[in-house]
């Protein structure tokens, strides 16, 4: 009999290891569903080995000697740092979702126990002892769970991470509060569990759907967020086309102008009027000021849009200043260049439009060199705080704010560009090595 029980103890301790992976692998899988993910595989990877064997030490030592309720708190907690470590998300949608999962997957198996003990009419005493019909519900416990979160993971895909708080936040942040005051109420009251587990059930009912709500009007903000920045995009490469055109004109009469004006300079001189032909190349030397091309890159687009910009500044009395080389062997997509510089050069223009005349400038260098693009742009500006990647809006219309930023984000992102936006000392300073890639690489990795 003392080897059976042994053997029998054994086997739960054993059932009890594949439940906690099985719970691991269904977090894993729905955060997987909700959070981009970071980038490094390798990380990831020993942060969920390193989160199991955290998790599996404090559940031994520790479990409940301390209490239900610290034992739910820490095991929350856990999770939390986890999902925190290897994926982005904002801290109210990632507190939102983990004590979700953590509830749902208590309930969950409180419920598919008491079902089971239904089915087989035994007692809970009876049922746990009764080790084949126990393991056999067990695997079918954690099968159900495990397709379930399979398919959140396949039809769910996860929302682009956003710093700044949506207005519905304390919304958000009231339903995981009164998740984990009912959990606590269950962990605590063993005489009125069942109540209690009734409460959860139907709490945990309403936080998904908030969830499935909230996650809608997320997807939907995002939605609008990309139409609006597809707009800007658009109107971005709206400009860049007519200042390519403009530039091409530009450059047909300055050719046109440059044979009238030799013509009429070698008629001059052919008829020795020398004090003509001096007073017509005074007149030349003028014009030469109001020059058509400020920058000659050899690569038409950035050109264009480089000098469309250039022109704005000096209508506008900003002294625009250009350090560029040949950049006629660059690879990367147009659009997305013409984008990146269009958004970063309005941004610093309008960043001098409050400042006195001598303060008015705007740097910008733009040197090709191994296959790497280096930018660099600076310009003085009134104090910006960047929090986390984050500027304040200095727009008139909020609404608007951002979707250049973003845009520039977003691009740079996808070529795995290094980038920094900095201020110091009434400076505002981006840098950016963006790697020359035709085609940028897609990120594929899911963990399953």
């Amino acid at each position: 009999m003392a080897g059976a029980a042994t053997m029998v103890v054994i086997w739960g301790n054993i059932l009890s290891f594949i439940g906690n992976v099985v719970a691991l692998a269904v977090e894993v899988l729905v955060f997987n569903a909700f959070f981009p993910r970071n980038e490094d595989r390798k990380s990831q990877w020993l942060c969920i080995l390193l989160w199991w064997a955290i998790a599996t030490f404090l559940s031994i030592s520790v479990g409940t000697k301390f209490g239900y309720t610290l034992k739910m708190l820490q095991e929350v907690a856990l999770i939390y740092l986890f999902c925190a470590f290897l994926y982005q998300s904002r801290r109210d949608r990632r507190l939102f979702i983990v004590v979700t999962v953590y509830s749902v997957l208590f309930s969950y198996n409180h419920w598919f126990d008491e079902l089971c003990m239904r089915i087989s009419g035994f007692t809970y005493e009876e049922y746990i002892w009764n080790v084949p019909l126990y393991s056999i519900f067990f695997f079918l416990r954690c099968s159900f769970i495990l397709a379930f979160a399979f398919l959140i993971n396949k039809y769910h895909q996860p929302l682009r991470a956003r710093i700044q708080p949506r207005a519905w936040v304390p919304l958000s942040a009231f339903f995981p509060v009164c998740t984990l005051l009912v959990l606590r109420q269950v962990y605590t009251y063993s005489e009125e569990q069942r109540v209690w587990q009734i409460c959860l059930l139907i709490l945990n009912l309403v936080d998904i759907a908030a969830l499935i709500l909230l996650d809608y009007l997320e997807e939907n903000a995002e939605n609008r967020e990309k139409l609006i920045a597809a707009n800007e995009r658009a109107h971005v490469q709206d400009e860049n086309i007519q200042a390519l055109s403009q530039a091409y004109a530009g450059q047909r009469k300055m050719t046109h102008d440059f044979r009238a004006n030799l013509s009429t300079l070698s008629e001059l001189l052919e008829s020795e009027r020398i004090d003509d032909a001096k007073e017509f190349l005074s007149e030349l030397n003028v014009r030469q000021s109001e020059r058509i091309l400020l920058v000659n890159s050899h690569n038409a687009a950035i050109d264009a849009v480089l000098n469309q910009k250039g022109y704005m500044g000096k209508k506008q009395g900003i002294d625009m200043r250009f350090r560029v080389n040949d950049l006629s062997a660059l690879r990367l997509p147009r659009v997305d260049v013409t984008i990146v510089l269009g958004n970063l050069i309005d941004n610093a223009m309008e960043a001098c439009a409050g400042l006195s005349d001598p303060n008015r400038w705007v740097s910008i260098q733009i040197l090709y060199s191994e296959n790497m693009v280096s930018i660099l742009i600076i310009n003085p500006s009134n104090i910006v705080q960047i929090n986390d990647g984050h500027i304040p809006t200095t727009k008139q219309d909020p609404l608007l704010h951002g979707f250049g930023i973003g845009n520039i984000k977003d691009i740079l992102e996808k070529y795995h560009a290094e980038y920094l936006f900095t201020y110091d000392d009434g400076r505002f300073i981006f840098s950016a090595d963006w790697p020359d890639i035709a085609e940028p690489s897609v990120n594929t990795s899911i963990l399953s």
